[in-house]
């Protein structure tokens, strides 16, 4: 019989062991993954976040709560844009209206409602890649949504949606990685005004100036208008850089843990299978077996309990990601499920498969030296 074959026979001689052994392995690597994907679209919709504007400078009340890039809580009269075109150094101006519903008690938004001029619905693909199934609203009763919402709704282009007592037609839906614009329904400024009773009301300026002159536009604006502050969203991003950086932190402790439990893991079921199977071992060497092809037979048996749980871990792991997604952001389940790779780097996946298997090598290899050297 090949040596190789006979440590993965080896490995089902055992059967509750093993399966216990996989199951920690496998949910070790669910964690390093599941937690990876976490952080790593948390820190990618924080910047996508600030990709929805499409001009350097943002103007927005001094009451306005700037959360991930979003104004809320502050509103401004829509005459303010003439106050804020008036300033030196502003090329363009452009209203916009931004009303974010959340769950009951939560904090996570089950929609956002952004509207824009009708000549502005193209500024976003300036800035975010998207995709456009239909086409941009060609009048007030007409709207576009994202993707994600569409799905949820069960959503399409030429579907009708009540906002309070006006009917509204989806001309477009927009395909894209950012959450943003992937959860908001986006409607002719006006129409968003009327329908979320905000008359007359705007919760931004997107403000152009000239290259060069953000910063004296800056100042001008804030210390010749009351009751506004201008902002750069870029800038911005850095309200939110100390808790990605947390998050990124606690990820890699979390990592750390989990390899390590995985390797405990690893570490038990190899050194109690080997020890435990020392006589065997010495009969094999006893009749001219050698070293390296006992070594082969633990090494064999140690690769597949470790290559079976990092693969179940990854199942696990897309489940998980998928489930946490569609409960806590939002993403339909399907969309996620397929997807895992979207949300964690290669790199990850390659450090978990690598790290778990190599540990398990290692103290394999540690533990059949130690046990033929000492017969």
């Amino acid at each position: 019989m090949n040596l190789s074959t006979l440590g993965f026979r080896n490995s089902f001689r055992r059967p509750t062991r093993t399966l216990l052994s996989v199951a920690g392995i496998a949910l070790c690597v669910m964690l390093i993954l599941t937690m990876a994907a976490v952080s790593q679209r948390y820190s990618s919709v924080v910047s996508e976040t600030y990709s929805i504007y499409s001009s350097n400078l943002v103007v927005v009340s001094k009451t306005s709560f700037i959360v991930e890039g979003l104004p809320l809580g502050g509103v401004l009269p829509q005459s303010t844009m003439t106050l804020v075109s008036g300033v030196s150094g502003v090329t363009s101006v452009t209203p916009m209206l931004i009303v974010v519903d959340v769950k009951q008690g939560g904090v996570i938004p089950t929609n956002i409602t952004i509207g824009i001029p009708l000549q502005n619905f193209t500024m976003f693909q300036k800035t975010v890649p998207l995709t456009l199934r239909g086409s941009y609203p060609t009048s007030n009763n007409q709207i576009v949504v994202g993707a994600y919402l569409a799905k949820i709704a069960k959503l399409t282009t030429g579907s009708v949606i009540k906002e309070g007592n006006t009917s509204l037609t989806i001309s477009g839906i927009i395909s894209t990685s950012n959450l943003i614009l992937g959860s908001a329904i986006i409607m002719p400024l006006s129409t968003a005004q009327s329908t979320q009773g905000y008359g007359g009301l705007i919760s931004a300026i997107l403000v152009g100036s000239s290259p060069g002159d953000s910063v004296s536009v800056t100042q001008s604006v804030d210390s010749a208008i009351p009751g506004v502050m201008a902002i750069d969203p870029r800038q911005s991003n850095e309200l939110s850089n100390p808790l990605i950086s947390s998050i990124g932190s606690l990820n890699e402790g979390v990592d750390v843990f989990a390899l390590l439990l995985a390797f405990l893991f690893v570490a038990i079921i190899t050194s109690v299978n080997i020890l435990e199977q020392r006589d065997e071992y010495h009969t094999m060497q006893a009749i001219g077996s050698s070293s390296s092809s006992i070594l082969r037979v633990t090494l064999s048996e140690t690769s597949l309990i470790c290559l079976i749980g990092v693969a179940i871990g990854f199942v696990l792991s897309s489940l998980a990601v998928a489930i946490f997604f569609q409960l806590f952001a939002s993403i339909p389940f399907e969309i996620s499920i397929f997807h895992l790779l979207g949300f964690i780097p290669i790199s990850t996946i390659a450090y978990s498969l690598v790290g778990v298997v190599a540990l398990g090598l290692a103290i394999a290899a540690a533990t059949t030296n130690s046990v033929l050297k000492g017969r």
